[in-house]
C-alpha cells in the first residue's frame, strides 16, 4: 500500500512544483521583453500548453490506467521526458537561452528544497531512502552548487559550465536511481517501492521537477555554446 505524505510536505512539495512552472513561463515572458517582441503573445500560449500538459498528465495518472500495466509506466515516464527533451531543443529552449548565464545556472537551485522534502518522504515511508543523499541520489550537491556559482557566472564562464555538467551528470543518476528503485522487474529490492508516478499529485515530480531540470540544463547548454561562439 502507498503511504502518502504529511500535508506540510506535500504543501511544500506543490509550492516548489508551481515555483518550477512560474520560472519557465516568467523565462519566456522575460525573453520576449529582451527581444523587444510581445511577452504576452510569446508567454501566454507557453503557459496554457503547460497547464493543458500537466493537466492531461494527472488525468491520465488520476484514472488508474498506468496500474494495469507495468509497460504503460515506462512507456508514459518515457514520452513525459520526450516531451521535456523536445521543449528543450525547441524554439522555447532557445528564446530561454537567452536570458543572464547566472539566471539560468540559479533556476537549478529547486533542486536543494525538493531533496529536502524527498528525504523527510523517507522518514514518512513515502519513498526509498535510495532516493535521497542517505541512499544513491545526491542530486541535493546540483541544488547548492547552483545557488552558490549562480554569483560567480559573469566572472568566469568556467563556472555555469561546471555547474551545468555536474547537474546533468547527478540528474542522469536520479533518472537512473528512479527506474531501478520502482517496481520493475530488474529493480533493486527497496522497500517501499517508488510509486510516486501512480498517484497524484506525487506524478508531477517527472514532468515539472525532472522535466523542468532537463529543459534547464539544456537552455544553459544552448547559452553556452552560443557565448563560446
Amino acid at each position: 500500500m502507498f503511504q502518502g505524505a504529511s500535508l506540510a510536505s506535500l504543501l511544500v512539495f506543490l509550492a516548489i512544483c508551481a515555483a518550477v512552472v512560474a520560472a519557465f513561463v516568467w523565462g519566456v515572458w522575460a525573453s520576449a521583453r529582451r527581444e523587444s517582441v510581445s511577452p504576452r503573445r510569446r508567454a501566454l500560449p507557453v503557459a496554457i500548453g503547460t497547464i493543458l500538459w500537466l493537466t492531461a498528465i494527472l488525468l491520465v495518472v488520476g484514472s488508474g490506467w498506468l496500474e494495469e500495466d507495468q509497460r504503460r509506466v515506462l512507456l508514459f515516464a518515457a514520452v513525459m521526458n520526450a516531451v521535456s527533451l523536445g521543449i528543450g531543443l525547441s524554439p522555447i529552449g532557445r528564446w530561454l537561452s537567452d536570458l543572464p548565464l547566472a539566471a539560468l545556472v540559479a533556476f537549478q537551485g529547486f533542486r536543494l528544497p525538493l531533496e529536502l522534502v524527498l528525504h523527510s518522504w523517507v522518514a514518512q515511508g513515502v519513498i526509498p531512502a535510495t532516493m535521497t543523499w542517505s541512499g544513491r541520489n545526491w542530486d541535493i550537491i546540483s541544488g547548492v552548487l547552483a545557488l552558490a556559482a549562480a554569483p560567480f557566472c559573469r566572472r568566469s564562464i568556467i563556472v555555469p559550465w561546471i555547474a551545468n555538467g555536474a547537474g546533468l551528470v547527478l540528474l542522469a543518476n536520479v533518472m537512473r536511481v528512479a527506474i531501478l528503485s520502482s517496481p520493475v522487474s530488474l529493480g533493486w529490492p527497496v522497500t517501499p517501492k517508488l510509486e510516486l508516478i501512480y498517484h497524484v499529485p506525487y506524478a508531477l515530480i517527472i514532468p515539472v521537477c525532472i522535466g523542468g531540470a532537463l529543459i534547464g540544463h539544456i537552455a544553459l547548454t544552448r547559452a553556452l555554446l552560443r557565448r563560446g561562439r
